[in-house]
Formats: C-alpha cells, structure tokens, sequence
C-alpha cells in the first residue's frame, strides 16, 4: 500500500509539473517571455500559484530545465552537420540542414523565450553563450574539412562559422518563433542554398 501510494504522489508530481511546462510553452508560443509572469503560467495550467515553487525556482529555472530537451536535440542536429561530408553535393548539404530546421519546427516558441531571456538573465545568457561556441566549433571543423574550402579559405574560417550559426538561429527564430512563418521545406531549401552557395562560391579564377 505505501509503494502504490508513493507513486501516486510521484504520477501527480510529474502530472503537474507536466501542465506547468504545457502552459509556459504556449503562453511563450503567444506572447513574449518578458511579458510571463509565474501568475499566467499558473492559471493556464489551473493550478495554484504555491505549486510552481514545488518544482521551480522561477521562471528562468523553468525555462532553463524546460529548454533542456530542445537544446539537446539542437547539439544532436550539429553532430550530423559535422559527420556530413556537406561538400559533397547539394543533397548532402539538404541532409545536414534538416535537422535543425525540424528542431526549431518543433520547439521555435520555446528556443525563441530562452534568446529573449538571455537578455536579461545571466544564468541563460552564459547557457546560450556556451551553447554557440560549441556549435560554432562544430561548423568551423565541418567547414574546414571541404577540400574546397580548405582549398580557398574564408578570411577568418571561425568568423564565418560563427556568422552562419547566427544566421541560422535568426532565420529559424523569425521562421519558426511564433507559429509557422514559412514551411520547413522552404526554410530547408533556403538554408541549403545558402551554405552550398558559400561552399561553392568562386575561388578567384572565374572557377567555383
């Protein structure tokens, strides 16, 4: 009897830390994270204010655990952009690029409040900031192994890794942030040709 009691206890826990995360999520999806207050998220989950405080700090800590799974599977979509051999041909390139773009189909709200609130919390911004250094390696090291890039260099091989991971985290916010803006197809498609064109720009003899 106390075992079965203990996980009925430990099923509502997790049942109402559950909505807590569903509310925050679409009240991120309609509104911005500045505007969130630990009031709103408790009244669309139809709880009461004291049991946010049973399973987070504060809104950052919620944002912060929350965004857990959605970065992890961003680390992940950069783990196959770095496995890609992304000189190859436009299809692989196409295939490097979709992962991101599903993340950010699945989880743009959510990835959209932590950018907002790195503005203002420094325990998200410092998250953030490591978060883009470590993609930024992973893109300057995918970058740097095309014979053709290796070949005819950027000026500053870093610079242009980090100048990509920043325009593919404000195209997708911008995409994907709100509801919808484009299809992931389209955004794929842009992306791809986006990166193949800089991988296959001209060298400098009038040959890409």
């Amino acid at each position: 009897m106390a075992t079965a009691h203990r996980a009925e206890i430990r099923q509502s826990r997790q049942q109402s830390r559950d909505r807590i995360v569903a509310a925050a999520e679409e009240l991120v999806r309609r509104g911005s994270y500045g505007a969130l207050t630990v009031d709103d998220v408790m009244r669309e989950a139809g709880l009461g204010r004291t049991i946010f405080y049973r399973h987070f700090d504060d809104l950052a800590d919620l944002l912060m655990r929350t965004g857990r799974e959605a970065i992890d599977e961003l680390f992940d979509a950069q783990g196959a952009l770095r496995a890609a051999r992304i000189g190859d041909g436009l299809d692989v390139v196409q295939a490097a690029i979709e992962p991101a773009v599903a993340v950010y189909r699945r989880h743009g709200p959510l990835l959209r409040a932590i950018a907002e609130a790195a503005a203002s919390e420094e325990r998200i911004a410092a998250g953030q900031e490591a978060m883009r250094q470590r993609f930024n390696e992973l893109v300057e090291h995918a970058l740097g192994a095309i014979p053709r890039v290796a070949a005819q260099p950027p000026a500053d091989i870093a610079e242009t890794a980090r100048a990509l991971n920043l325009m593919n985290e404000s195209y997708l916010l911008d995409a994907f942030g709100r509801e919808p803006r484009v299809s992931a197809e389209t955004a794929i498609q842009t992306l791809t040709e986006v990166w193949f064109a800089l991988i296959h720009r001209d060298n400098g003899d009038g040959q890409a």
